[in-house]
């Protein structure tokens, strides 16, 4: 017969699946490195996006280290949800006359805020090593990249790039982007030797899209003296596929890891978009997730106290949608025109009581969008590099709950209006980004 407590386990846990699922499918994401959350979890986040050599958690694990299940013994599942608050703003600088407008030589300028947008980004992890095999199996559901921003189009030239479409005005009038991308790896780590084991997933991947005016669609005139972007209108939906691999080793105080996760390749969005008039028009874009290197060292300094050190290389400069910048010959803008770039996150994990454990953290991430192309990335300012991580593990009624908190510091970039005839002499065109998240998590061992 089972225990009050078991039945109330039980119903605890299916409650919060019941609540957790659906959200995969409603919320929105926003990025940190790159647009890669720099951690996925709780504790992961507030060590500050480091697990691929120390292996705190099952959630981080997946993310980065698939080696690292066979540290964990038993079954053990993780829930967890984030409440994420980003700031942006988008500013420009333009001599009207700039655009032929016939009006007086006079400069506009001014800035916009983005609606805030508050999202809640849930996640779930689980891991099951019997005792005494080598071998440990998993899954999860994590939300991993995303991208947004909501601006208001300035009817009243109060921010020239965000007055409207021509001929009302010059600007781009109402931008707005929503992008999330979530994965369901499934893998099997195996215990090698007594100091080395790897591990291995399958990534089947699910991604959204929506972007108000869709630049990658070539502007059209119907129902119009001049030219201009239609909108998505909608969420595109595109279902992808990777894979990661990992090797950990340890010995004494000491671990080291490596991970190796291929591209996650996309099948392209797609919409049919409404003119002016009415008339459709199909229209399709591609933007796949990029390989990720990622190196991690852990260290047991003292009996409670562990270090955690990761490194990680994001290869933008060769993945669909963030490869090429530009105009094409039709006026659609060929991608984003990201670079590669490397992160570096550093936690340390203290344990103050047989029930109690406190993280700090921090995480650098080089900035992928040149300030050249600012204009651009208007719709996804994936800008900020510097994270200050903070959390608590306590551990009660059978349960571990995890508190984590993390501010990435405001970074701006700034960069010429483009046009498909080249830069716009004396404009400028600025976007700025900063983001705090409070994650919340419950993870239960069997």
């Amino acid at each position: 017969m089972k225990t009050r407590y078991q039945v109330w386990s039980k119903r605890v846990l299916n409650l919060v699946l019941a609540v957790t699922l659906p959200l995969f499918f409603a919320s929105s994401l926003y990025a940190t490195d790159g647009h890669f959350l720099h951690g996925e979890g709780p504790v992961n986040e507030a060590m500050g996006g480091a697990d691929t050599g120390v292996c705190l958690d099952v959630s981080g694990s997946i993310a980065w280290n698939p080696a690292c299940m066979t540290q964990f013994q038993g079954k053990h599942l993780e829930l967890y949800g984030t409440i994420f608050i980003p700031w942006r703003s988008l500013s420009s600088t333009v001599d009207a006359n700039a655009f032929g407008t016939g009006m007086p030589p006079v400069t506009l300028s001014g800035t916009t805020t983005s609606h805030t947008d508050m999202s809640i980004i849930p996640g779930i992890a689980f891991t099951t090593h019997k005792k005494g095999s080598h071998n440990a199996f998993f899954f999860g559901l994590l939300a991993v990249s995303g991208f947004g921003v909501d601006y208001d189009q300035s009817n009243n030239l109060s921010n020239p790039i965000l007055s409207p479409q021509a001929p009302d005005g010059f600007g781009f009038g109402h931008i707005r982007s929503e992008y999330m991308l979530m994965t369901f790896p499934i893998g099997i780590s195996r215990q090698l030797t007594k100091h080395v084991s790897m591990g291995v997933s399958i990534i089947p991947a699910l991604s959204m899209l929506e972007v108000e005016p869709a630049p990658f669609a070539a502007p059209v005139t119907a129902g119009s003296t001049m030219p201009y972007y239609m909108s998505s209108g909608h969420d595109a939906l595109a279902p992808g596929f990777g894979a990661s691999v990992g090797i950990h080793y340890t010995k004494g105080p000491l671990s080291l890891g490596v991970s190796y996760r291929s591209p996650v390749w996309l099948s392209h969005f797609k919409w049919t978009m409404k003119d002016k008039t009415g008339g459709t028009h199909d229209v399709k874009f591609q933007m796949n997730l990029p390989q990720v290197i990622s190196f991690g060292v852990g260290l047991k300094a003292t009996p409670t106290t562990t270090i955690g050190i990761d490194t990680r290389w994001f290869d933008y400069g060769s993945t669909a949608g963030f490869d090429k910048v530009g105009f094409k010959a039709d006026g659609a803008v060929a991608g984003f025109g990201w670079r590669n770039i490397w992160a570096v996150g550093v936690g340390v994990q203290q344990k103050i009581s047989d029930s109690t454990k406190v993280m700090v953290g921090y995480n650098y991430s080089q900035n992928p969008v040149p300030a050249k192309y600012t204009f651009f990335n208007m719709p996804a300012p994936a800008i900020v590099q510097h994270h200050l991580t903070a959390g608590i593990t306590r551990h009660m009624h059978g349960f571990d709950v995890n508190l984590a908190y993390y501010h990435a510091f405001k970074n701006s970039i700034t960069g010429p209006w483009i046009s498909p005839m080249g830069q716009i002499p004396g404009t400028s065109v600025t976007s700025k980004m900063s983001e705090n998240a409070v994650t919340i998590g419950l993870a239960k061992s069997f």
